[in-house]
């Protein structure tokens, strides 16, 4: 029997009639009858004898029809569900972070989408961001989420949220501070480095350099996860992101920010032959979501003073005679 002759069949043995089951699947009794005729043909024998203007099921639909009342329950099932996947209201999503990020933002993201949809389920990694690229490029996973994430050409790269380089110290260390904004106070103090490997880790060796800055290192770590635990233990300051940083004790870890600041994107990657299917859309929306409010909590705890790393003075191009302004910031 095909699918639309057991949808009429199960609406003829419900309503126990043809003008019953026209209304409740909302055709007209032709087509219930016609449908009726052609699953008889090819069942080879009659589902209901006509007595007196009603239809009275043989032993043969009796049997049929136990079957069909439970092969109904799992099509019903498959419609739920294809409800739920369009509107992301369950399904499997496989995610991995790095760790700083599935430490901070990733968790707030996640309680909130599961406070919407109690029966999405995820598989959570923990990895750098060449591992993610690798984990995308195999389609082990369907979202990735790094911090200055590099381009790829087989990925699908977006922006979803912006944060910033901070440096994070025990907060006992305030309590002889004289001027936590400049830094001779952290002279002598240990400092927990991260690998350079990365093109933030990158950008801070380049920005520590230029302001002649050699900090007495005592730990190297590959994680701003792991850093910023160590800070709050008390064993060393750091330069960590904004997301983790917020998500420390502030009991333990005091925050400064740097001047001038030292941006960075938060960025969610796909494979590029997979389009984002309804779950990754709303995870995105509720990492967006949960970055903003670490901004916030961040805002809040960090202390008034700015630690400085001025960026090298550029000296002016002198200006030909009638060069525009257009011109020269082309230059």
């Amino acid at each position: 029997m095909r699918l639309r002759q057991i949808e009429v069949f199960r609406a003829v043995m419900i309503a126990g009639s043809v003008s019953g089951a026209a209304r409740m699947l909302h055709v007209s009794q032709p087509v219930v009858s016609r449908v009726l005729q052609h699953a008889e043909v090819g069942l080879g024998f009659e589902l209901f004898e006509r007595r007196r203007g009603r239809l009275v099921p043989t032993p043969e639909a009796q049997a049929l029809f136990s079957q069909v009342q439970r092969a109904w329950s799992e099509i019903e099932r498959v419609d739920a569900l294809s409800a739920n996947l369009r509107h992301g209201a369950s399904g499997l999503l496989r995610v991995a972070a790095t760790p700083s990020l599935a430490g901070s933002v990733l968790p707030a993201a996640l309680a909130a989408m599961r406070a919407a949809h109690p029966a999405v389920e995820c598989d959570l990694w923990a990895s750098h961001t060449h591992e993610i690229q690798a984990h995308l490029l195999a389609y082990e996973i369907e979202v990735g989420i790094a911090i200055e994430a590099p381009a790829h050409v087989a990925l699908a790269r977006t922006a979803f949220a912006q944060g910033e380089m901070v440096l994070a110290t025990p907060r006992t260390w305030l309590v002889d501070a004289v001027r936590p904004g400049h830094r001779t106070w952290l002279a002598g103090r240990p400092f927990i480095a991260l690998a350079e490997h990365t093109p933030l880790g990158e950008r801070l060796a380049m920005r520590l350099d230029q302001v002649g800055w050699v900090p007495q290192r005592a730990f190297q770590v590959q994680t701003y996860a792991l850093a910023a635990t160590l800070v709050e233990h008390g064993l060393g300051y750091a330069f960590i992101d904004s997301l983790t940083a917020a998500s420390l004790a502030p009991e333990r870890v005091a925050v400064l920010r740097l001047s001038p600041a030292m941006p960075f994107d938060v960025h969610l990657l796909r494979h590029g032959n997979a389009p984002a299917s309804v779950l990754s859309r709303r995870l995105e929306a509720c990492l967006g979501t949960a970055a903003g409010q670490l901004a916030r909590a961040l805002a809040d705890r960090s202390l008034p003073e700015r630690l400085a790393l001025p960026l090298p003075h550029m000296p002016c191009m002198p200006q030909r005679p009638g060069q525009s302004e257009a011109v020269r910031a082309n230059l």
